[in-house]
């Protein structure tokens, strides 16, 4: 299993430990919720696992006025699940922190070149325009499919559709793709996003025809696919963003969200005892909160214990955040730190503080035990 090499010292996490430390650097700093067959119950029985689950910990947030990011664990045969989600995520970059969470928590199990799929299933206008050429299309390739799929075709389109993508049918490059047949709403979500993950070099790829949940998915769909420990290609993790209003008898408001396939179960009551920060990110302004936000994943390949408040609106708000983690120091990124590839020091204790380069904070910050 693939774990960060510390440049401490010789020591080694675990990856229970290496999962918590994902959760924190990325704003998952709440206790983990469990979900079991209990929480599920309210589900309908026609979605698959890796949706019910999202849809599960989303209905346990309830009513929220702010982007709220939450995570949750689940026993799985063989392993486990680590579920990552953000609700009522208003501020776009909150969709990166969750697919950067469980990219960081795929690399961690072990999964080389991880790496994105994206795909849009669009807004109710979107799927109309998807479904009406979806079933043009059985209509006039009827004599050269299986017998099984058209009779599939009459109650699930969609279902049809994934069937002959899973016999590798000769037709396949002919079936419509729903990113074709984006309302223009959804085309300028679907667009947003693409840029946002290249702003933060998240490296992603197209993929048309991912396989998502109709009734459940809104907009946009993700996957994270890469190589086992045998070199087989694998995907690791699905979600996407979600309808609200799936959950019955609970207050579900919009949500992004994905679920992440580990090799091993993971208690999440060991979140308790996760070390204190040994540094927290600050940033000031827009263009140095991207910058924050690549700084993330840098600190947290050092193995550096990480604090972070980047969805906060205000400095003040950050620095109370930052005060109450008890961090050790706080890294400060403005606008011109962000131009400059540097970043403000501050001694928690002390309260001084110094300019330094982005690669010798790495440095200093990794050699301090948490």
């Amino acid at each position: 299993m693939a774990l960060r090499t510390l440049e401490r010292g010789v020591d080694r996490e675990s990856f229970e430990q290496s999962v918590f430390s994902v959760a924190r650097a990325y704003g998952f700093t709440s206790q983990p919720a469990t979900l079991s067959r209990k929480n599920l119950s309210d589900i309908p029985d026609d979605l698959d696992k890796d949706a019910a689950l999202l849809i599960a910990l989303s209905g346990s947030v309830g009513a929220v006025t702010a982007t709220t990011q939450v995570w949750a664990t689940a026993k799985k045969s063989g392993g486990g699940v680590i579920v990552f989600a953000a609700a009522s995520p208003k501020v776009s970059i909150a969709q990166a922190f969750v697919v950067k969470a469980a990219l960081s928590t795929a690399e961690s199990a072990g999964i080389k070149n991880p790496r994105v799929l994206v795909s849009s299933v669009g807004d109710v206008e979107s799927r109309k325009r998807y479904l009406r050429e979806l079933g043009n299309f059985f209509k006039k390739c009827g004599k050269e499919l299986p017998e099984t799929v058209l009779e599939h075709a009459v109650r699930d389109p969609d279902g049809a559709a994934m069937l002959l993508i899973d016999a590798k049918h000769e037709l396949v490059p002919s079936l419509p793709r729903t990113i074709d047949y984006l309302s223009e709403s959804s085309r300028k979500i679907m667009l947003e996003t693409i840029s946002l993950f290249e702003r933060l070099g998240i490296e992603y790829d197209l993929e048309p025809r991912l396989p998502c949940t109709p009734d459940v998915n809104r907009e946009l769909v993700f996957a994270i696919e890469g190589e086992d420990r045998k070199g087989n290609t694998v995907c690791v993790a699905r979600g996407g963003r979600f309808d609200p209003e799936v959950k019955k008898g609970a207050v579900c408001q919009e949500f992004v969200g994905i679920s992440v396939t580990v090799p091993e179960a993971i208690d999440g009551r060991r979140a308790k005892n996760a070390p204190l920060p040994a540094c927290f990110v600050v940033h000031v302004g827009e263009a140095a909160k991207f910058k924050a936000f690549t700084l993330l994943d840098s600190l947290w390949r050092a193995q550096v214990s990480l604090g972070q408040a980047l969805l906060a609106e205000t400095i003040s708000e950050q620095m109370a955040q930052a005060q109450e983690s008890q961090a050790k120091y706080v890294a400060i990124i403005g606008q011109r730190e962000a131009l400059d590839d540097t970043v403000i020091i501050k001694n928690a204790s002390t309260q001084l503080q110094e300019t330094i380069a982005v690669d010798k904070l790495i440095l200093k910050m990794s050699r301090i035990r948490a």
